[in-house]
């Protein structure tokens, strides 16, 4: 579920702090997680944030299918929380490298994995149900096999890439 974890990345925050040692999310491609200052993880997030828009209506897309794929209405769960008032952003722009610390997988095998993650957050809807079985899209194949613990899938490591 790291793909909700990308609306925490996003913030109205432009990080307009003059920090001249940092790069753009595109220019870190090839850094390893672990290797990411504080500022870099900011300009990775931005960047995803910039390339990974979730809308309202994609949100309710998701709660209308796994609302359905658990025995609910869909589109009735669809039209409720689009109907629902906006909530104001929790996330406050703010990124932390923690989460990647000792990870091998590089920015850009990051960015292809969240990507995936949204891709395949977009296409669920009533008539395409969401797949239950916990795995990752196969673009995350190296994030699951180098840094098991970004993804949250630290204990499953047994069948592999």
């Amino acid at each position: 579920m790291a793909c909700f974890a990308l609306a925490a990345c996003g913030g109205d925050d432009d990080g307009g702090n003059g920090d001249t040692g940092s790069q753009s999310g595109g220019d870190l491609d090839g850094k390893q997680l672990g290797q990411l200052t504080a500022a870099d993880s900011q300009a990775l997030c931005q960047d995803l944030a910039a390339s990974t828009t979730v809308t309202k209506e994609d949100l309710c897309e998701v709660a209308g299918a796994f609302a359905g794929a658990f025995g609910g209405d869909c589109e009735a769960t669809k039209a409720e929380c689009m109907s629902a008032p906006e909530e104001p952003s929790q996330g406050g722009g703010e990124c932390s490298t923690e989460g990647f610390a000792g990870c091998t997988a590089t920015v850009a095998e990051y960015k292809a994995c969240m990507k995936a993650q949204v891709d395949a957050l977009k296409a669920l809807s009533c008539a395409a149900p969401p797949d239950t079985s916990g795995e990752p899209p196969a673009a995350c194949a190296a994030l699951t096999e180098k840094c098991p613990e970004v993804l949250g899938t630290e204990e499953t490591g047994g069948e592999g890439s």
